[in-house]
């Protein structure tokens, strides 16, 4: 976006407040055997999370790799991106933690943040 390097131009407009969306991405691939119950588990997760914060909670599935998944949120800004740690209750916490535990290979997870430009 041009306001980044156009500091004097973008003033004149007005849009210097601009702050830029977010996009947190969880990455992990799960046990194949173990499919039907994270499936079951994630949707419980993606429906409580939308309920507790109003947000959307968007998981994908690798087209190309089966049983690769992310998890995906927008968030309008970084102060919204950084409150909703505090909007997630114990219950969320034991469901994401159930879905490590229980579903992710090995455990390994892999969070990825993204800030628009």
């Amino acid at each position: 976006f041009f306001c980044k390097s156009t500091f004097l131009y973008c003033t004149k407009l007005n849009i210097t407040n601009i702050m830029p969306k977010i996009i947190f991405e969880v990455n992990y691939k799960i046990y194949p055997g173990k499919r039907e119950g994270y499936l079951k588990k994630i949707e419980e997760l993606k429906s409580y999370i939308k309920e507790m914060t109003q947000k959307d909670y968007f998981i994908y599935e690798d087209s190309k790799k089966k049983n690769n998944f992310s998890e995906i949120i927008f968030f309008e800004s970084n102060e919204e991106f950084d409150n909703f740690e505090d909007m997630q209750d114990d219950k969320i916490k034991e469901m994401m933690s159930d879905i490590i535990n229980n579903f992710v290979m090995e455990k390994k997870v892999n969070y990825i943040t993204k800030e628009e430009i």
